[in-house]
């Protein structure tokens, strides 16, 4: 699953290790949020107009957890990022925006997870224990996922999202060990894992490459093979998993990090790692994550500028000092 432990003042806003170095990734000096806040923010609240339900979604049984998560974001945003957020007698001001929110009145002025959504960049989701012992996806506001939707998934048990996706090696090398960290996370106990992919347009809330958000069925077969090297976008996510304490929930937080192949290339060591990671991955991975759409352009190009690099006086026995991407 690739954990490892978070620190609390890391929940949100704050860029991992493996993407601090991205040539046009900044951090504000006063905020540590970085420099797209904006841009998000205004997708997110497009998304929620256009689509709804569709991406912000709670169960009634999942009702306290998501109010409960909303309450540990109204507290924890004003304290971490005082000079963007505070507290008012109702509920949290964002100061950048001008927006206000109010988390006290009951009920609440919309669904928790979509409030939730419209304060920071992170997607969202809630999976709550059920009697059998399972643990499902029942609050969720996933609004720049780019491959997959929230009402494909929403109700499903853990194990199934994964399966009903393709996760490659799940069944074999993931489920036993994925449920037992449900099951014993703890909320002082919170991690966080990343993963990439390689996405061949420039939409960061849902990849029209491989169909539209509102087919029935969306996959790589659709999308155009072998597109100009300009097309292809680095995509990792930063995701946090804890519990939360009253309800007992599992958070997930879902930081999309979105930059062009031709931008991360630009960075030592980037393009030969990059290539060496698609490389190796096996045909269930390569498979899942589309390489045969666009390895061609894409291997020829980051060779390339290895190459350059090597060229240009790159000292390859440093490589390892220089942490950066997760791959």
């Amino acid at each position: 699953m690739g954990l490892r432990s978070m620190k609390w003042d890391e929940w949100i806003g704050k860029a991992s290790s493996h993407t601090t170095s991205m040539a046009s990734v900044t951090l504000t000096e006063a905020l540590e949020l970085d420099s797209h806040y904006l841009r998000y923010h205004a997708d997110k609240a497009r998304r929620i107009k256009e689509r709804g339900a569709k991406c912000c979604r709670t169960a009634p049984e999942a009702m306290d957890g998501a109010i409960e998560l909303l309450e540990e974001l109204t507290s924890y945003l004003p304290e971490r990022y005082p000079s963007m957020f505070r507290k008012t007698a109702t509920g949290i001001a964002n100061t950048i925006t001008g927006e206000s929110f109010n988390t006290t009145q009951r009920p609440l002025p919309e669904d928790p997870m979509t409030t939730c959504a419209r304060l920071i960049q992170d997607d969202l989701a809630l999976m709550f224990e059920k009697p059998d012992g399972e643990y499902y996806l029942l609050a969720g506001a996933i609004l720049l996922a780019g491959f997959w939707r929230l009402e494909d998934k929403f109700g499903m048990r853990l194990s199934e999202i994964h399966t009903s996706g393709d996760v490659p090696g799940f069944r074999t090398k993931l489920e036993k060990g994925m449920m037992n960290f449900f099951r014993r996370i703890r909320p002082e106990d919170p991690v966080l894992r990343n993963n990439y992919f390689i996405q061949v347009d420039d939409e960061l809330a849902w990849s029209h490459s491989i169909g539209s958000e509102d087919a029935a069925v969306v996959s790589w077969n659709t999308a155009q093979k072998n597109k100009a090297i300009e097309h292809h976008y680095f995509r990792s996510e930063r995701q946090s998993l804890r519990r939360l304490p009253r309800s007992g929930a599992v958070v997930f937080t879902i930081r999309t990090y979105f930059e062009p192949i031709t931008e991360i290339a630009k960075e030592p060591y980037v393009p030969g790692r990059l290539a060496s990671a698609i490389r190796s991955w096996d045909a269930d991975v390569s498979r899942y994550k589309g390489r045969e759409k666009y390895e061609e352009v894409l291997l020829e190009y980051l060779d390339k500028k290895h190459a350059e690099q090597v060229a240009a006086g790159l000292d390859l026995h440093k490589e390892d000092e220089v942490r950066s991407y997760p791959f």
